[in-house]
């Protein structure tokens, strides 16, 4: 009984960390898919959309949506 407890925790362990491994980059939106532009700070007549795919201290600033 403790053998199978112990595959199976090993088994939820490896699947948890290959799921946090992939999260990022099977998140389906990016800044460039939303035809933004990565920058410290938005024009004001951007939109903001959070860190999309940006490097860190980037925003991601969208002009328009089509």
């Amino acid at each position: 009984m403790s053998c199978q407890r112990m595959i199976s925790l090993v088994l939820l362990v490896f699947l948890l960390l290959n799921i946090v491994e992939n999260e990022a980059a099977s998140f389906p939106f990016s800044c460039p898919t939303l035809s933004g532009v990565c920058r410290k700070l938005c024009l004001p007549t951007e939109m903001f959309f959070g860190p999309l795919g940006c490097g860190k201290g980037f925003l991601c600033c969208v002009s328009h949506f089509l």
